[in-house]
């Protein structure tokens, strides 16, 4: 899962849809009012007010998926928006937008990677993994062990005397 939108992340994605939209309108306008005439033979042009409605839809969309805190659909719709909406030859002025869902949606929570790799290197040493809380942090610590008992007694190490002849009898 991603982390959420820092507050200045979220300051400078409402502001760039805020002027992506402003820049969408005024591309679009002159077309509805007809002073410019749409290219032929592009059947989604045939139709200036859908088109305007559907960048403004899908920046509405982005904006809001910022103000939910959602990451990774911003940055999708930051994207979409930037490749999607009907910008023509015009497709350079919604590049902040694209840099911008770019940027977010693909940011990456160096905790949680951390907390992954953790999990990982413990589930190959057979430890209980780590979790976000750290309620398992004594978990994955070794365990001490146990005193000498009836049940139980421990390796002795071994004497000097075997220790020596190990080492001389390998090659």
């Amino acid at each position: 899962m991603a982390a959420p939108l820092s507050k200045r992340e979220r300051q400078i994605g409402f502001g760039i849809v805020a002027l992506t939209a402003v820049a969408y309108i005024a591309i679009w306008t002159p077309v509805i009012i007809g002073k410019v005439k749409p290219a032929k033979n592009v059947s989604f042009l045939n139709n200036p007010a859908v088109a305007i409605t559907e960048g403004l839809l899908l920046m509405a969309i982005t904006a809001f998926m910022i103000y939910r805190n959602q990451r990774r659909f911003a940055g999708v719709g930051a994207v979409i928006v930037a490749l999607g909406a009907g910008w023509g030859t015009l497709v350079l002025l919604a590049f902040p937008l694209m840099a911008w869902g770019v940027f977010v949606g693909f940011k990456v929570d160096r905790a949680q990677v951390e907390l992954r790799r953790q999990a990982r290197l413990a589930k190959k040493s057979g430890l209980p993994a780590p979790s976000a809380s750290g309620t398992n942090v004594r978990a994955s610590a070794p365990r001490p062990r146990p005193s000498a008992s009836k049940r139980y007694t421990p390796p002795k190490p071994p004497s000097k005397r075997e220790a020596r002849r190990r080492r001389n009898s390998r090659p």
